[in-house]
C-alpha cells in the first residue's frame, strides 16, 4: 500500500475519536466478531470468526501500523470514555480506488455513528483516489450508510477481490 495514502489520526467528530485498536478494544473486537448476527454480511472467513481467527486478525491489524504496508483499519471509539464503539477503514481495490469498509456493535447501531465515522475518512481520502464501498444485496443499514455518507448507488457488481455480488457506492466529492 502506498503510505502516501495514510489519513491523519486520530481523526476527531463530534461524538467519535477515530484511531488505530488498543489492547483494551480487543474485548469488544472478539465481541463484535464472535457475534453471527454481526458479521452475517461481512466478508470475513469462518476462522476469522472464531476466538482464535479473531484475535490473530486484531494482532495483525495492530502489528502492521508500524511496518511499510500498513493495514488501514481502525477504531471507531466515544470521544468522550474512548470506548470502542466499531470499525472502520479502507484497502486498495485497483488502480487509484480504494474501499472503504465499516462496522458498528450492534448495542451502538441507529445512532448514527458509522456515518459520522465514514464521513471523516471519506473526505481526506477522496481527495487522492475514487473511494467506494461494495456492500451485501441485503445489509439495507450499509447501503443507508453510504447514502448518508456521500456515496452514490450505481449498481450491482461482482467484487473482484472476493467473487461476489453487492451493491456498488461511489462517492461523490462535492
Amino acid at each position: 500500500m502506498a503510505r502516501n495514502l495514510m489519513i491523519n489520526l486520530p481523526l476527531e467528530t463530534d461524538r467519535l475519536i477515530i484511531r488505530h485498536f488498543i489492547d483494551s478494544d480487543l474485548e469488544f473486537f472478539l465481541s463484535f466478531m464472535l457475534n453471527e448476527e454481526s458479521t452475517k454480511y461481512l466478508m470475513f472467513s469462518a476462522e476469522q470468526k472464531t476466538q482464535s481467527g479473531a484475535q490473530y486478525l486484531f494482532n495483525f491489524v495492530c502489528n502492521s501500523y508500524n511496518t511499510e504496508n500498513p493495514i488501514y483499519s481502525f477504531a471507531i471509539a466515544d470521544k468522550k470514555s474512548n470506548r470502542y464503539l466499531g470499525s472502520c477503514g479502507f484497502a486498495p481495490y485497483d488502480k487509484g480506488i480504494y474501499e472503504i469498509y465499516y462496522s458498528i456493535n450492534s448495542s451502538e447501531e441507529g445512532n448514527g455513528l458509522a456515518t459520522e465515522a465514514i464521513k471523516a475518512i471519506v473526505v481526506p481520502l477522496a481527495q487522492k483516489v475514487e473511494v467506494r464501498a461494495y456492500c451485501h444485496p441485503q445489509n439495507n443499514s450499509a447501503h443507508n450508510v453510504a447514502l448518508k455518507s456521500g456515496f452514490v448507488f450505481k449498481n450491482l457488481a461482482t467484487h473482484k477481490n472476493f467473487g461476489n455480488e453487492g451493491y456498488l457506492f461511489i462517492y461523490q466529492v462535492t
